[in-house]
């Protein structure tokens, strides 16, 4: 399948496209994890759970850095199921464009065959 973007033109393989999707998968499976060790260490901290921290809360800087790799994450996840869903729409634009394609080439193939009978009968006759 071949996906045009504003930039270049991408050619994804069937493989390659299987390989994209479960990367996809992959990265919004790590980002669940995040989310809920984010949730973890929140609570943590609101209840004073985490130990060797005289205040009982977490290092800001850590909580901070956190959240911001949540949000590039989340951002990138986004852009990635977008080019996703811009790839199978492709891919399905595509594979109906070849069908169709392929449907006209049978039908210009039977045409081209009674046409090359038609003048086989028309040499014989004009032979005869």
């Amino acid at each position: 399948a071949t996906m045009a973007s504003t930039a270049e033109t991408v050619t994804l393989t069937p493989a390659e496209y299987k390989a994209f999707s479960d990367r996809a998968e992959s990265a919004e499976k790590r980002l669940e994890a995040l989310t809920k060790r984010i949730a973890t260490a929140e609570k943590m901290m609101s209840s004073g759970g985490l130990k060797g921290n005289a205040a009982g809360t977490a290092d800001p800087g850590v909580v901070k850095a956190l959240e911001t790799m949540k949000e590039v994450t989340i951002k990138g996840l986004g852009s990635l199921k977008k080019s996703l869903l811009k790839a199978q729409s492709h891919t399905k634009q595509l594979t109906e464009e070849r069908d169709s394609l392929k449907s006209e080439n049978s039908k210009l193939q039977y045409q081209i065959l009674h046409l090359k009978r038609a003048l086989d009968v028309a040499d014989k006759k004009l032979n005869a």
